[in-house]
Parts: structure tokens; C-alpha cells; sequence
């Protein structure tokens, strides 16, 4: 598997694999993500270099987004972090070691920036909450947004020299 920064050809097929996990996940009862997604917006982080997509047989198979962040709704995160969000696989490569691939290739990213990692998911998904912590990242706590509750995750990475 190859993980590159997104180019602005790859905008269809970000948003294609983006729209088939909300469906996915709308099927299980997870609102967290409105569908259709918006195309601009997406654009808007190709540009911005904020979005990776994740290759096998050079075919994309999933996209994530890695940018700034000064907090989490009203939790107020470690400065010159990131937050990794967006993380869509299509279904078909799912529970096939995808999501640990960018998860490993997100905290060595941060590590060598030597800052921390954030990240959340929709409170209510066990499955995926589980699998954050298998991969080493600590549960902070669930927080308000909307109507509904998501869980807040870390990656530090910090060292005390800095």
C-alpha cells in the first residue's frame, strides 16, 4: 500500500470513497457524516494539502485528512497539533489492516513533527472506538456536538526537549 497527498485529479474518486462510506455507515445507523458530500469542500483541501489517499495496485482505495487544529469543540487541544479526520475506506478493503496502515502512517507523520494527533469518532461506535485504542492512542473523553456525543482520541508524541 502507497499513502501520498491527494492531487486534484483524484478529486472524483475522494469523493467517491467518501460518499460510499457515509452510505456504509448510514446503513449501520451511523449519522456522523452528512451525504452527498460536498465537492468544493473537498477541492478546497486537495488545495490546501490537508488530503491523503491511499493506493493499493495504484488504484485508490480510501482517503484521510490531516490538518492544524487549536481544539475539539470546547476542548482546547496541545499547541501545533493536527487532527486526522475523514478517514474513508471503501467497504470492500475494510477489516483488511487499512485503517491501522494510516493510523501508523499518521502518528509517525505527527512524531517527526514532534507534535500531538488528535482525533474523534461518533461516541456511539464501539467497534471503531476499539480499534483506536488497539492502536495506541488514548481515549481522552467523549464530548457534545450537536445532538450526539463524539470521542476524542490522542497521539503524543511530544518530547520534554522541546
Amino acid at each position: 500500500m502507497e499513502i501520498r497527498l491527494a492531487k486534484l485529479k483524484d478529486l472524483e474518486q475522494v469523493v467517491f470513497i467518501l460518499n460510499e462510506a457515509t452510505l456504509e455507515l448510514q446503513q449501520k445507523g451511523i449519522h456522523q457524516w452528512e451525504y452527498p458530500w460536498d465537492r468544493n469542500k473537498i477541492q478546497n483541501q486537495i488545495k490546501n494539502n490537508y488530503s491523503y489517499v491511499l493506493l493499493k495496485h495504484n488504484k485508490i482505495i480510501g482517503t484521510f485528512c490531516i490538518n492544524d487544529i487549536n481544539y475539539i469543540n470546547d476542548l482546547t487541544v496541545d499547541e501545533e497539533s493536527k487532527y486526522l479526520s475523514q478517514i474513508a475506506i471503501l467497504p470492500k478493503f475494510q477489516g483488511r489492516n487499512v485503517g491501522s496502515a494510516i493510523t501508523d502512517f499518521t502518528c509517525s507523520f505527527v512524531k517527526g513533527l514532534n507534535q500531538t494527533l488528535y482525533l474523534d469518532c461518533w461516541a456511539g461506535n464501539e467497534k471503531l472506538k476499539e480499534f483506536y485504542l488497539r492502536n495506541g492512542l488514548e481515549y481522552i473523553g467523549d464530548f457534545p456536538e450537536e445532538d450526539y456525543f463524539i470521542s476524542v482520541f490522542k497521539y503524543s508524541c511530544i518530547s520534554s526537549s522541546k
